[in-house]
């Protein structure tokens, strides 16, 4: 038996009591203590077995999270596209006109001008109020009948305004009448057509005058040419681009034309009897002089408007590369016969077409 010393015993039995006394002191309980070690060894466990779930992350996820983490990251550095060499532009394909030709089209058609004459008198016929007279003017036989019956349409149409213009002057001079008893101013009122033409456009000159009482004195003065063949208006700004520029030249010629025109020298005629008491004998002899007659003439900026009509010489076909120039200058009328074919630099295509022919 092995032996205690006496010091070593007294303090191991005291370290005794204290441990004695230290348990009696707190309760513990035991039950809980295991429980408690028992889920602390249950925790352990469990992280040692379980492994943390991860979201999954698709591919097309991934492609884009790698893009724009690549844009965020690094911008890429532009480069450089290559210029084409351009490629020269084609020259447009020409086309052989060399057996091209130009058909003539003409349009047969008559134009008719018939006189006419009419007037209105007193309720008992003794006294004349009015005298309605002058030309109608009517196109038949025309192979278009649409154009024939839209030109008669218009000229029917200035007949009947000037026929209005007589009916205003019989009744005013009616009325002055029947106040005095008398009627102390006639009026006449006449129309008259005119027209050219070179086989393919018809032009057409339209005019009425009212003449009486001074206060209702008045000219009408209108112009119209037709495309035979399409119907439609030939005015100048159909046949050229320049309208200005021809109708400055055309103005020009047309005063250059009545000048020389009304200037023209004309011959003189002397006749001398000689004889005697047995013979008579007469001797004409024929002295040329020019007499020169000094016409005052309308310049070119006089003419208030100008009119082109295709033809020449009113009322037939005239020769097909003239044409007939009217200018008008207070209500007075002048016209003369123009080569076209000495403007031909003014006319586009369909002007060559129609006015030389």
């Amino acid at each position: 038996m092995k032996k205690i010393e006496g010091n070593k015993l007294v303090a191991l039995l005291i370290s005794a009591g204290m441990a004695t006394t230290m348990l009696a002191a707190c309760t513990i309980n035991t039950d809980e203590l295991g429980q408690g070690i028992s889920d602390l060894g249950n925790a352990f466990v469990t992280s040692q077995t379980e492994i943390p779930t991860q979201p999954e992350t698709t591919a097309s996820e991934e492609t884009e999270t790698t893009a724009e983490t690549t844009e965020e990251t690094a911008a890429p550095t532009p480069s450089a596209t290559p210029t084409a060499t351009p490629s020269p532009t084609p020259l447009p394909r020409r086309v052989d006109f060399s057996d091209y030709t130009d058909d003539i089209i003409t349009d047969d058609f008559t134009v008719t001008l018939e006189d006419f004459s009419e007037s209105a008198y007193t309720d008992n016929d003794d006294m004349l109020l009015a005298r309605f007279e002058g030309k109608r003017l009517v196109v038949t036989d025309a192979a278009n009948e649409n154009v024939r019956n839209a030109i008669n349409i218009l000229v029917d149409g200035f007949y009947r305004e000037a026929e209005g213009a007589y009916n205003r002057v019989i009744s005013k001079a009616e009325a002055a009448q029947k106040l005095t008893g008398v009627v102390e101013h006639e009026y006449t009122v006449s129309v008259i057509f005119s027209y050219t033409t070179n086989g393919r456009v018809l032009s057409i000159l339209m005019r009425y005058d009212v003449i009486g009482v001074e206060e209702d004195e008045s000219t009408v003065i209108d112009f119209a040419s037709f495309d035979m063949l399409s119907g439609q208006y030939v005015t100048l700004s159909s046949v050229t681009t320049d309208p200005a520029g021809l109708e400055k030249a055309l103005r020009s010629a047309l005063a250059e034309k009545l000048k020389a025109e009304a200037n023209i020298p004309t011959p003189a005629v002397t006749t001398t009897t000689a004889g005697t008491d047995e013979t008579v004998e007469t001797t004409t002899e024929t002295e040329t002089t020019e007499t020169v007659v000094n016409v005052k003439t309308p310049s070119a900026s006089e003419f208030e408007k100008i009119y082109v009509g295709a033809g020449s010489d009113i009322g037939e076909g005239g020769n097909g590369a003239c044409i007939t120039v009217y200018g008008v200058v207070n209500n007075e009328v002048y016209s003369s016969e123009i080569d076209i074919t000495l403007y031909q630099a003014f006319l586009n295509r369909y002007g060559t077409s129609v006015l030389i022919v």
